[in-house]
């Protein structure tokens, strides 16, 4: 479900682009964490409500956007910093050592975070990462296309449960739960369980 939020904000909460009826931004924890969370989000998903970076962002901090797309050039200098691991499917599932300091999610489609990895030079140069789908798909407001596919705050729990705690990476998908509860409540959708 790739539902647009109306750029006039028309009885949509401004932060997280739910129906203001159902706004989730009173309920959001601050999680402090000392991980460092780049998020580089493709611009056709800058008014997505279904967009999960930006549900992290709120709560976390540490995180940083950075768009991407939409014809502006995009400034590549922060990407390669000691310490910086990115988040990508697929690839090196191995115990990291040391912990890293930040990581990079790639916010977008499958095929766009794969077209922008092609695009974006600098991030040939970052050690990758990726993370097991969960044994249990929770209920998300898209589907991936991969069966090993994890939406943005799923990748981002991952990480951070790996290398900060399981407490914080519950806290996030706990928040990601009531907000796929509440987005499927505006758009009268009833899942089976």
């Amino acid at each position: 479900m790739r539902s647009s939020t109306p750029r006039d904000f028309a009885g949509v909460c401004s932060r997280c682009f739910l129906k203001e009826a159902w706004c989730i931004c009173a309920e959001l924890p601050r999680i402090d964490t000392k991980l460092e969370v780049l998020i580089i989000r493709h611009t056709t998903e800058d008014f997505l409500t279904s967009n999960t970076g930006r549900l992290a962002a709120l709560m976390l901090p540490n995180a940083q956007i950075l768009t991407y797309g939409g014809g502006t050039p995009f400034d590549d200098s922060c990407i390669g910093r000691d310490g910086t691991w990115l988040l990508y499917p697929g690839k090196n599932r191995e115990p990291v050592s040391p912990a890293p300091k930040r990581i990079i999610v790639l916010d977008a489609t499958f095929r766009q975070a794969k077209r922008m990895y092609q695009r974006i030079t600098a991030l040939r140069d970052v050690p990758e990462l990726s993370f097991e789908a969960p044994a249990t798909v929770p209920h998300r407001l898209r589907r991936p296309p991969r069966i090993d596919g994890l939406s943005t705050i799923e990748a981002i729990a991952a990480a951070l449960g790996r290398f900060e705690s399981a407490h914080i990476a519950q806290s996030l998908l706990a928040v990601y739960a009531e907000f796929v509860q509440r987005a499927d409540a505006t758009r009268g959708r009833q899942r089976t369980q």
